[in-house]
């Protein structure tokens, strides 16, 4: 939205009545906005903290919650412990966990001792969970109920528990042991009669995650069944906390813009483009480049060995380009359905066979279509078979060996725990160059001998 804000006239010399228009008129925005113009200001983190004072009440809180983790991390390090424990307190769990690990240690020391009990039991409970797993990314505020329970007694608790809780659109329903055997929606316990019993109107069949699932497997999840919530149980069945939908759109988000950048070859980077500054988005997209040229250099130093096939025949080196340049967009074009359809779920590492034949199949097909394309291309322009056939045979193999590279090479690379997303641009064109060339000079060297 556009909303031009300057904070510090507003708090250093603004009168009275003017902060107070200005502050009213704030007060009336969703806190999203209001988060989107505090982000787009120049105000120093002190001052987003003294505006969010006087703000005040919910909204501001909620405003906090909402500003990227980069401003919430220098808002906290650069105000009190006493100031900052109102907005720490009503983050979400995981939320909190996240920000606590990214300020200075003294800072999360001093306000550590602020936090209540409850809360301090979550971020401990939270804080040792793996990076990128259910339970890095899920909350303990979620609605829980015994079974032995009416539906109007449950209704009842729910009441009280609904304004500390996440969502109350599932309930959760456990044993003492705290063990999940049972799930309801909020729809279906409005609607049952008052004196069914919860054991009764449960739905048994519960879909559920552990707290190690990966969190691209639980976006699976929660999108295949089509949930606003799922559980996540430990290894004993029992229920220590919930992934929410609006947590998995994060996630898919991260997890997207991380692709994007491994597929166009730089480093992945969490900041917005703007707020990342200039000499770390250098090292991010020089490393690679960095990488690639090297690599680059391995065609070159093959075209220096076969410098006398292309002596013997000086038009080979003509058609270089299009063979290369058909290859590498083939092996593309693999790599990148794979890594998606890896990411969907559609493609696992049991399915290596199954890709195997059938990008050869692809590969077979394309390459006699390009190659009889090639062929009738440098026929008609040069009037020289023996040409056409090492172009057309060369494209043929270069092409089926790209399409199999870059199809395969993403499942090697998730077998030894590395991301597929390497595979997609630069750097899958970068090793089918080299491996295309070679096989390039090798067919023509064997066909001008044999010829």
């Amino acid at each position: 939205m556009s909303y031009a804000l300057d904070i510090g006239h507003l708090l250093e010399f603004a009168d009275p009545q003017e902060r107070r228009d200005e502050i009213e008129s704030l007060r009336s925005l969703h806190p999203a906005d209001i988060a989107e113009i505090l982000e787009e200001s120049d105000a120093e983190p002190s001052q987003l903290v003294k505006l969010l004072a006087l703000i005040g009440n919910h909204k501001a809180v909620e405003t906090f919650a909402l500003l990227s983790i980069e401003i919430q991390q220098e808002c906290l390090e650069a105000s009190n412990a006493q100031t900052m424990l109102r907005f720490v307190e009503h983050m979400e769990p995981d939320d909190r966990v996240d920000l606590l690990k990214a300020v200075d240690e003294d800072v999360r020391e001093a306000i550590m001792p602020l936090i209540a009990q409850a809360e301090r039991n979550d971020i401990r409970k939270l804080w040792h969970y793996e990076e990128g797993t259910a339970g890095a990314v899920m909350t303990t505020e979620y609605a829980m109920l015994p079974q032995h329970l009416t539906v109007a007694a449950a209704l009842e608790k729910l009441r009280l528990q609904a304004p500390n809780k996440e969502t109350i659109y599932y309930i959760y329903i456990t044993d003492a042991e705290r063990h999940l055997i049972g799930t309801i929606s909020l729809r279906d316990l409005i609607m049952a009669k008052p004196s069914a019993g919860l054991d009764v109107i449960m739905e048994t069949l519960v879909i559920s995650v552990n707290h190690y699932m990966e969190v691209e497997e639980v976006a699976a999840v929660i999108s295949k069944y089509d949930l606003l919530a799922v559980p996540v149980v430990d290894k004993e069945n029992r229920l220590v906390g919930i992934v929410t939908v609006d947590d998995v759109l994060d996630i898919i988000e991260a997890e997207s813009t991380e692709d994007f950048q491994r597929i166009s070859a730089v480093m992945p980077f969490d900041e917005e483009y703007f707020k990342r500054p200039l000499h770390r988005l250098f090292w991010s997209r020089f490393t690679w480049l960095a990488i690639l040229l090297f690599t680059s250099l391995i065609s070159t130093t093959i075209m220096e060995l076969n410098a006398g096939v292309l002596n013997q025949m000086v038009a080979l080196a003509f058609f270089i380009p299009m063979v290369m340049g058909t290859c590498g967009n083939a092996g593309t074009q693999s790599a990148t359905m794979v890594v998606r359809s890896m990411a969907l779920g559609e493609i696992e590492l049991s399915d290596f066979g199954r890709l195997f034949r059938r990008e050869l199949v692809m590969g077979l097909i394309l390459g006699l279509a390009l190659g009889l394309m090639a062929y009738f291309r440098v026929f008609l322009q040069d009037r020289n078979v023996m040409l056409g056939c090492i172009v057309s045979t060369a494209l043929l193999a270069t092409l089926m060996t790209a399409n199999l590279i870059g199809a395969l090479l993403p499942l090697v690379l998730k077998k030894i725990k590395l991301d597929p997303a390497l595979t997609a641009g630069p750097f899958i064109a970068t090793i089918i160059d080299a491996v295309g060339i070679t096989i390039y000079f090798e067919i023509a060297f064997a066909m001008m001998e044999l010829f």
